[in-house]
């Protein structure tokens, strides 16, 4: 299964929706597409299990804090791109940007906003994972296809909000959830495919996850300094 040229001008063509919510930390990532074996693929990292990173083993795009001396978002995707999986994205591979997210409130502030850019080199890529990356994967969309990937999941900082998610690799405790969940479903949404291993309840759910308000009391010690450093 493939994204098609028509569906990757709808992308190019996208204009992101502005938002200007307060949020405790500022982020982008880069959403890489290639087309392989098995369809189009999107790559997605594993970030490696480190007490400093809230996000510790948690799938997701590459991507990271915006920085005060990156000249965009876009530029800090690319910039991230490159520190995390080795990958040269260049301004040939841009195809365009979707909406901003947000992440969950903490105390009625959002946890982070980020900026999502979409890439598809034409050339063969060698995504090498640094320190700070445990594993890389290239999920076909296909794979989301199908809702027997679907998964039962519950924000590891509060079990009483059960979270929309897909298990890729129940071994390696692979499971795709949150905001990197969310940025396939927009993704899906613009170029008008289904997001078959969603149910409707759980996809209506997905939607209105930045709703949600978590209690700061929740977040370990470490997390609450971590996210307060970054604002």
């Amino acid at each position: 299964m493939y994204i098609s040229t028509e569906e990757l001008k709808r992308i190019q063509d996208h204009q992101p929706a502005p938002r200007a919510d307060r949020s405790l930390l500022r982020a982008a990532v880069a959403i890489i597409l290639r087309d392989g074996e098995h369809g189009t693929e999107l790559l997605l990292m594993q970030r490696a299990i480190h007490e400093h990173d809230p996000w510790s083993g948690q799938m997701s795009f590459p991507g990271g804090k915006i920085d005060s001396g990156d000249a965009s978002a876009k530029a800090a995707a690319i910039r991230e791109a490159q520190e995390e999986v080795n990958l040269n994205l260049l301004e040939e591979d841009y195809v365009g940007q979707l909406d901003d997210l947000y992440g969950i409130k903490v105390d009625n502030q959002y946890s982070v906003h980020v900026a999502c850019f979409v890439f598809k080199p034409e050339r063969e890529l060698f995504p090498q994972g640094n320190h700070e990356v445990a594993d890389l994967v290239w999920l076909p969309i296909s794979f989301l296809d199908d809702p027997d990937n679907a998964h039962d999941f519950y924000h590891p900082r509060d079990n009483n909000i059960r979270m929309p998610a897909v298990l890729i690799d129940q071994g390696k405790e692979q499971v795709l959830w949150g905001l990197s969940l969310r940025m396939i479903s927009m993704l899906y949404e613009l170029i008008d495919r289904p997001l078959r291993v969603l149910s409707e309840v759980d996809y209506s759910a997905l939607r209105e996850i930045d709703s949600r308000n978590m209690d700061s009391s929740k977040l370990d010690t470490t997390t609450q300094k971590i996210l307060q450093r970054r604002a």
